[in-house]
């Protein structure tokens, strides 16, 4: 998260294609950068496209990166994001209905000459917004069964819940799922609207 001005909070979700050191580098790179282009006024298509031009000058053959970038604006609840390949965010309304956020980015340092584009959605008090990597749905039980989205939105959906309280419960429901045994960076992200 990265405080943008007193009203204004900018939030973003990556996650690197492939592990080990190459992986852990090239995000290193990612989160220097996303502080080097959030600016105060810039967009999240604006970040996007300077990430993506960035990186495809950048980085190794047949790498890239999934990114989700929104800016909050806690005066007026209002939440402008660009979704540049990863899992959709999941806005889980005051009333228990379930909005994904998808954007229609592509994936970053692939494809120079994309155009990204702002979204917007309004929030209200007491929505809940999930980021998430691919970690955690893809997390498997015993019987090779992955933990989901479904399981992920029941163990998230406890209405008067904190943002703390949901990433703790989330956490451990998918960690009990999985026995502890991540294949993949498993990160989540929770933002309550007050």
């Amino acid at each position: 998260m990265i405080r943008l001005d007193e009203k204004r909070l900018g939030i973003c979700m990556g996650d690197v294609a492939g592990k080990g050191i190459t992986a852990a580098l090239l995000m290193a790179n990612l989160q220097a950068s996303v502080r080097a282009f959030a600016t105060a006024d810039a967009t999240p298509e604006v970040v996007c496209t300077k990430l993506n031009k960035f990186l495809c000058a950048n980085i190794a053959s047949g790498k890239f990166v999934t990114f989700f970038y929104a800016i909050f604006d806690s005066e007026t609840r209002t939440l402008i994001y660009e979704n540049a390949g990863h899992s959709p965010g999941l806005l889980i309304r005051v009333n228990g209905k379930v909005e994904g956020l998808g954007g229609g980015g592509a994936v970053l340092g692939v494809m120079p000459d994309w155009v990204y584009q702002n979204h917007a959605v309004q929030l209200e008090p007491l929505d809940k917004l999930l980021l998430s990597t691919d970690g955690i749905t893809e997390a498997e039980n015993s019987k090779l069964e992955e933990f989901g989205e479904q399981r992920l939105l029941g163990a998230a959906q406890v209405s008067d819940a904190s943002a703390l309280d949901t990433q703790r419960t989330v956490m451990q429901k998918v960690t009990e799922f999985c026995g502890g045994n991540f294949r993949d960076d498993a990160t989540l992200l929770v933002l309550r609207v007050v």
